[in-house]
C-alpha cells in the first residue's frame, strides 16, 4: 500500500528538476564551463599541452606567423581540445602566456558537427 499511496503524491506533486534547456539555471561566479582558444592569439608554445592533467589537448600543425608582445613570431602548430576529455581544472588557462585559452563562463552548446562538440579549434 505505501508504494501506491507514494506514487498519487508524487503524481500530483511539483517537479524537483528543472526543465532545461527551456528554464537556464543561474551560473555561479567562478564556473568554469567550456573551454574557448582563440587561434589569432595563440602562439604555439605547447605549454597547455604540457601542464594538462587529463591530457585533452593536442597540438596540431597550423604554421602562420603571429605577433607576440611586439615581435613576430612563426608558429608552427596550435592546440586542438578534445572537450568530453578535459577535466575544467584552469591550469591550461594560467599558463598560457598569450592569454589565448579561456574556461568560459557558461553552459554547454550544441553542435551539429562531430568537430563542434569534441573538439575545440577556434
Amino acid at each position: 500500500m505505501s508504494v501506491l499511496s507514494e506514487m498519487l503524491r508524487n503524481l500530483f506533486s511539483k517537479p524537483v528538476t528543472t526543465r532545461y534547456p527551456a528554464e537556464r539555471v543561474p551560473i555561479p561566479d567562478g564556473f568554469r564551463g567550456r573551454v574557448g582558444c582563440a587561434d589569432d592569439r595563440c602562439i604555439g608554445c605547447s605549454k597547455c599541452s604540457l601542464v594538462c592533467p587529463a591530457s585533452a589537448i593536442t597540438m596540431v600543425d597550423s604554421p602562420r606567423m603571429v605577433e607576440f608582445k611586439g615581435r613576430t613570431l612563426e608558429r608552427k602548430k596550435r592546440p586542438s581540445i578534445a572537450l568530453y576529455q578535459c577535466i575544467r581544472c584552469g591550469l591550461c588557462e594560467r599558463h598560457c602566456p598569450a592569454d589565448a585559452i579561456h574556461l568560459r563562463n557558461g553552459q554547454s552548446i550544441n553542435g551539429s558537427t562531430l568537430d563542434e562538440v569534441v573538439t575545440c579549434t577556434l
